[in-house]
Parts: C-alpha cells; sequence; structure tokens
C-alpha cells in the first residue's frame, strides 16, 4: 500500500475547478477545511492564479479542500506548483480544521506557499474562498511553452 498525503488546495486544484481533474485524478477528497492560522490569500498577475502567502498571522482564515493524494500525485503536485524554481512555491505543512465537523479536529497538511516578496502584482485584497466566480479571471499557462510546468 502507498503512502498517502494529505493536501489542503485553496484555488485551482479543487474539486469543480480548472485545474483539479488534470492534476488530481486519483486523489480522495477528506473535506471542506480551514486554515488554523490566518493567511493572505490573492489573486496574483495577469493569470490571476490563486497565491497563498507564506507568513501566517496576516490576512484571512482561508477555507479550502483537503485531499489524500499518494507519492507520485505528490510529486506531480510538486511540478505543477514548481517547487525547484525561484519563482514558485514552497510545500509547508500546516494546521487545517475540518469546517463541518462540530469538534473541529486539527489536522497536520502539506500546502503551497509563496514568498510574499514573489506576489508582485495583486489583482485583490486577502480571501478568505476562493470561489468560482474568481476563476472565470484565472488563464493557464501557454501550454507547450517553456513554462506549462506550473498552472497553479
Amino acid at each position: 500500500m502507498q503512502h498517502r498525503f494529505l493536501v489542503f488546495v485553496y484555488g485551482t486544484l479543487k474539486k469543480g475547478f480548472p485545474n483539479h481533474d488534470r492534476y488530481m485524478p486519483s486523489a480522495e477528497r477528506m473535506g471542506t477545511f480551514r486554515t488554523r492560522d490566518r493567511y493572505r490569500l490573492v489573486l496574483n498577475g495577469e493569470r490571476y492564479s490563486p497565491c497563498l502567502m507564506a507568513g501566517a498571522g496576516q490576512g484571512r482564515y482561508v477555507e479550502g479542500e483537503v485531499f489524500a493524494v499518494d507519492s507520485s500525485g505528490l510529486k506531480q503536485l510538486d511540478r505543477l506548483e514548481r517547487i525547484d524554481r525561484p519563482d514558485g512555491y514552497h510545500r509547508r505543512r500546516i494546521i487545517v480544521d475540518a469546517v463541518d465537523s462540530p469538534e473541529p479536529e486539527p489536522y497536520e497538511v502539506f500546502v503551497y506557499l509563496k514568498d510574499p516578496e514573489r506576489v508582485t502584482d495583486p489583482r485583490s485584497d486577502a480571501l478568505g474562498v476562493y470561489t468560482l466566480d474568481a476563476a472565470r479571471a484565472y488563464r493557464k499557462r501557454n501550454e507547450g511553452s517553456a513554462h506549462d510546468e506550473g498552472t497553479f
């Protein structure tokens, strides 16, 4: 049996959003969760990419979904989020709580955070949730380009 990793997604990887089917086809949805700490989630750049900025304690509590992925799924997410590039995200652990639970139990999960100094063109205020309305403005990276690895 493969090891499973819990990953908190807050943007285009959520179920029903632009990148979910392509990058998370075998991921198991665990439910809706909210960050235990406040973070700044903004739409960034001309692609309106949702970016959760590193540095807990600022912004809002962010709602998203937790998925269980296997090691190959985690590697695929690492490639998507460009963790090996200076302008990419960093995979970190945070604590989230189940939204629908009467007594929220903390879960330690992976999340992809971007350094605030790398978010140079925010196009929104801090968001508490990335919605389908916000996703309509999102633009994928050009397929086949030198930079098609990451589509956030």
